[in-house]
């Protein structure tokens, strides 16, 4: 796969939703092109995002994610994605220094709470998604509205997500692992809530929801995470 295997499923995949008159449209891709050349590729991946549902196609750019990343600037005051970046930004350090003297601990994810640009700045290489392509209306997760949509257009988002050639694949809450597995028709073994399964080279990782932080699973599930990708 490469970007602009990726740059077709996903006008594919946006195309067909405003032709079908579907609003409040999401539309992601990799903040920087310097994604195709990390080793390991990341995406990681919500459940649903809030408050976009009245314009048919919104485009997450790097520029407009801040806004949702920085604590000061945030309108929409998403916590989720804050306490996504900080468990993206420890993954990368561990598996940049994996096997040498230097030891993150999970007191060191907890401070970095406030340290919002060099959060931004560890998320640019990565891809940041949510499972559901359209932008749900209020604050509780709209399963029912999630599961109907994805159901719709299932071929075309299995195409979208093998598109982005992830090595590691950061699934998380409880009910996204139901929707993994029927978007890939996955019935002999199929993908646990808060384990991992490998699919070709890329390895699926699945894990709580980010929204209520707990250090100590976080540092864990990195750890699985890294020696997973250096062992395996």
């Amino acid at each position: 796969m490469s970007k602009e295997l990726f740059e077709q499923a996903s006008k594919k995949l946006y195309e067909k939703m405003v032709n079908d008159g579907v609003t409040g449209i999401m539309q992601y891709k990799p903040f920087s092109a310097d994604y195709w050349n990390q080793n390991p590729r990341i995406v990681v991946c919500n459940y649903e995002n809030i408050g976009y549902q009245d314009n048919v196609l919104n485009l997450l750019t790097y520029e407009h994610f801040e806004t949702w990343l920085d604590v000061k600037k945030n309108k929409i005051k998403s916590k989720t994605v804050h306490y996504t970046a900080m468990f993206v930004s420890a993954l990368k350090s561990i598996i940049q220094n994996f096997g040498k003297n230097e030891i993150m601990t999970y007191n060191d994810i907890r401070n970095s709470y406030g340290k919002s640009k060099e959060l931004y700045k560890s998320m640019e290489n990565i891809m940041y998604m949510n499972l559901r392509p359209t932008s749900a209306k209020g604050n509780k997760q709209e399963i029912r509205e999630t599961h109907k949509i994805i159901k719709c257009y299932k071929n075309e988002m299995k195409e979208y997500l093998e598109s982005l050639n992830a090595d590691i694949f950061i699934l998380s809450s409880k009910n996204s692992v139901g929707l993994w597995n029927f978007i890939f028709d996955i019935k002999d073994n199929p993908l646990v809530f808060k384990k991992c399964k490998r699919m070709n080279k890329m390895m699926v990782f699945s894990m709580k929801h980010f929204g209520r932080p707990n250090y100590k699973y976080w540092y864990d599930k990195i750890l699985e995470i890294a020696t997973a990708w250096f062992h395996d």
